[in-house]
């Protein structure tokens, strides 16, 4: 375990960060994978920040009128490009305040795992001999990261538009959601396919149109769709719960990272650990899959607007 030893004082119990949500009415939070995103899907995210300005610049050591400012920046391990998404800077008049943060990360910058980082600085450079005292600009006296998966360094959630006449799959289905084997050691974007049925109309037209509700509707049956055969498969697995894995290999979340990831943020009850969360699931899909595919659809706010 590596513990960060920073050259300068920092503050204590001076920010209190709400969670980030992805939809500011509703209060959904930011789930730890987006098995569903797309590039063409921008990333919108919205958090509350409470600060104590004047209790940051007394724990560090800095003068009243010493200006701060936090900022907002995120950038995706496919390429580690730092973006910003929000800053905001703090007077010396300012004492205690609210800020409430909205940032849009656009899909066509985003891949693998998203890291959005929010920080407090100084904005300028200062004059002290202190020791210990924060003095140059741009020096981090808070800072807190989230991490979303996004898809695997190997690419998106994979689809394919196919002909299931031709696939010799059932011919008026929508998709169908291949999971390659079953090592849950494996890299979960390389292990997963949706195909996509051209045969359909409804989803060649929703290949061909703009976002409209019924294929954003049709889209979202896709997402509980991904998230019961992935969860569903691991839970009628005994051996699911013996992998012990980490999470990732060589920068992908793997398929046991991945179902664990989805039961914490859509599944588990407020109180349960993943495995408390999984060993009830298995119980309720066993003696009613009805109810559990229902559990899933409650999870993920199915469809898109319902009460979580």
């Amino acid at each position: 375990m590596s513990i960060h030893a920073w050259p300068y004082r920092r503050p204590v119990d001076r920010v209190e960060a709400e969670p980030w949500l992805t939809h500011e009415e509703t209060g959904e939070r930011l789930p730890a994978a987006l098995p569903t995103w797309d590039y063409g899907t921008d990333l919108k995210l919205y958090r509350v920040v409470h600060l104590d300005v004047g209790g940051i610049r007394a724990d560090c050591g800095l003068p009243e009128d010493t200006p701060l400012r936090m900022c907002v920046r995120y950038w995706p391990s496919t390429s580690q490009i730092r973006y910003s998404g929000y800053e905001v800077s703090f007077s010396e008049h300012t004492s205690q305040t609210v800020v409430v943060v909205e940032m849009v990360a656009e899909g066509a910058d985003l891949g693998g795992y998203l890291t959005i980082e929010t920080l407090i600085a100084l904005a300028e450079d200062i004059d002290t001999n202190d020791p210990f005292v924060p003095h140059r600009a741009g020096s981090i006296l808070w800072n807190d990261q989230a991490r979303v998966h996004l898809e695997g360094a190997a690419g998106l959630l994979p689809t394919a538009p196919v002909s299931f006449r031709e696939a010799q799959l059932p011919p008026d289905a929508a998709w169908y959601v291949s999971m390659d084997g079953g090592d849950w050691h494996q890299a979960a974007m390389g292990s997963l396919l949706v195909l996509l049925n051209t045969d359909n109309p409804m989803i060649q037209k929703a290949l061909e149109a703009d976002k409209d509700e019924a294929t954003t509707l049709l889209w979202d049956t896709l997402g509980v769709d991904i998230v019961t055969d992935l969860v569903g498969r691991a839970l009628d697995d005994d051996a699911f719960d013996e992998v012990q894995d980490p999470s990732e290999v060589d920068g992908d979340l793997t398929m046991a990272g991945l179902v664990r990831a989805l039961v914490r943020t859509y599944l588990a009850q407020p109180t349960e650990t993943a495995p408390m969360a999984i060993k009830r699931l298995r119980d309720q899909r066993r003696g009613d899959p009805s109810k559990f595919r229902a559990q899933v659809q409650s999870g993920v706010g199915f469809p898109r607007g319902a009460n979580r």
